[in-house]
C-alpha cells in the first residue's frame, strides 16, 4: 500500500487570511476559483496552505528590492547552501516518470 507524502504545512481558513490582511474572503474565494491562489477543499470550506501565501502578497516599492548581502547574512546564505547540499545528497534518484510528474506538479505552483 502506498500512502501519499505527509506534508507538515498548515492550512489556514479565509477567515485567518481575511483577519491576517490577505483581503475579503469574497474576494479570496474569487481568486481561488480564477486559480489565481491555489487552495484545498475541507469538508465544504477552502484552505490555503501556508506556502502557497506567497501568491497572496507581492513586493512593492523598497520591499520589491533584493536586500544586500551583509558578512552575518552571507555566513547564514553559506549554511542554508550547505544544508542544502546535503539535503540533496541524501535525495533518492528519479525515474523519468517522476520527474515529469514533479516538474508538472511545479509547474502549477
Amino acid at each position: 500500500m502506498v500512502t501519499p507524502a505527509l506534508t507538515l504545512d498548515r492550512l489556514y481558513s479565509l477567515r485567518e487570511l481575511q483577519e491576517a490582511g490577505y483581503g475579503d474572503r469574497i474576494t479570496l474565494t474569487k481568486r481561488i476559483h480564477s486559480g489565481e491562489i491555489p487552495a484545498v477543499r475541507v469538508g465544504n470550506r477552502f484552505k490555503v496552505y501556508e506556502s502557497n501565501l506567497r501568491h497572496l502578497a507581492h513586493p512593492v516599492g523598497d520591499a520589491a528590492v533584493e536586500r544586500p548581502v551583509t558578512a552575518g547574512r552571507a555566513d547564514e546564505l553559506d549554511d542554508l547552501a550547505a544544508l542544502a547540499a546535503r539535503m540533496v545528497a541524501t535525495w533518492p534518484r528519479l525515474s523519468n516518470d517522476r520527474k515529469q510528474e514533479l516538474d508538472r506538479l511545479l509547474t502549477l505552483a
